[in-house]
């Protein structure tokens, strides 16, 4: 399975928050678009591997991070801060 995973996040000056979005390709082909939820820092990372292991795609159970992401699945895995949130 060759995956990638790809992250936006977007910070809401006014109140302070940081919202991401999701976007996960798996054999050259995106198949998923996870809407943007609220979630800072790499939270993007966790949102992706928990839908992941909820579609069965990986197994139950393991301790999921980049190095699990790297090494184990042989994923690639991006981020990118954009500036407005339509471009979530």
């Amino acid at each position: 399975m060759n995956l990638h995973i790809e992250g936006r996040r977007w910070f809401q000056r006014t109140y302070g928050n940081t919202y991401h979005s999701v976007r996960i390709w798996i054999d050259g082909k995106q198949v998923c678009t996870l809407p943007y939820q609220y979630g800072y820092g790499e939270q993007w990372l966790q949102t992706a591997l928990d839908w992941l292991r909820e579609q069965k795609l990986i197994p139950q159970g393991q301790n999921y991070g980049t190095y699990y992401l790297r090494e184990m699945l042989g994923g690639t895995y991006s981020c990118i801060d954009v500036t407005r949130q339509g471009d979530l």
